[in-house]
């Protein structure tokens, strides 16, 4: 009888330690600290996917209009919308009424009737705002980020107050670009 107490009375003292308990809660800080930039470098990824999938769509239109018309369409806004560039590089956009870009809330309230048929499916959704500039023999498509003058609006990179914002260009020979301030890069992301 003995010989069970001291097991039970041995089994009840196993515990960890308070130095135990602070190791794993320092690793998993570390682990923390690293995962979360990382998965918002993916999630802004993905949301420049729209912007790709978009243009190709475009590209796409563009070849068929330059088909039947001899000719790129010169349509010049896409989504409704303009855009004014600050000194800073920083993109505003407003709708055709002047209010800001972000006070889009219909379903279709951010499409405008063009040559080539481009819509955007929702817009309460969109990340961007789709340009385009052609003539007889080449054209550009543009689409830039969507109310990325500061960081508290930004939809591709939410935060980041690096100051560019994310826009994509894709031309007549389908080359798909990312166009920030200073030329082309391979893919922006934010810096901060």
């Amino acid at each position: 009888m003995r010989l069970q107490i001291n097991k039970a009375a041995k089994l009840g003292n196993q515990a960890f330690s308070l130095v135990e308990l602070m190791i794993v809660v320092a690793i998993i800080g570390i682990l923390a600290a690293l995962a979360i930039p990382r998965f918002q470098q993916f999630q802004s990824k993905s949301r420049q996917a729209e912007a790709r999938s978009n243009l190709a769509h475009i590209y796409t239109l563009q070849v068929s209009y330059n088909g039947d018309n001899d000719t790129f369409s010169n349509f010049t806004y896409l989504t409704l919308g303009t855009m004014t560039k600050s000194a800073s590089g920083s993109t505003t956009r407003t709708s055709a009424t002047g209010t800001a870009a972000s006070a889009w809330s219909a379903y279709n309230s951010c499409n405008t009737t063009n040559d080539l048929g481009f819509r955007v499916t929702d817009c309460k959704k969109v990340r961007y705002l789709y340009s385009n500039s052609g003539i007889q023999n080449q054209f550009t498509a543009t689409a830039s980020e969507l109310d990325a003058a500061s960081a508290s609006t930004r939809r591709v990179f939410p935060g980041c107050s690096n100051g560019n914002n994310d826009e994509w260009q894709i031309n007549e020979n389908k080359e798909l670009y990312n166009y920030s301030i200073g030329g082309m890069n391979a893919l922006q992301s934010c810096t901060n």
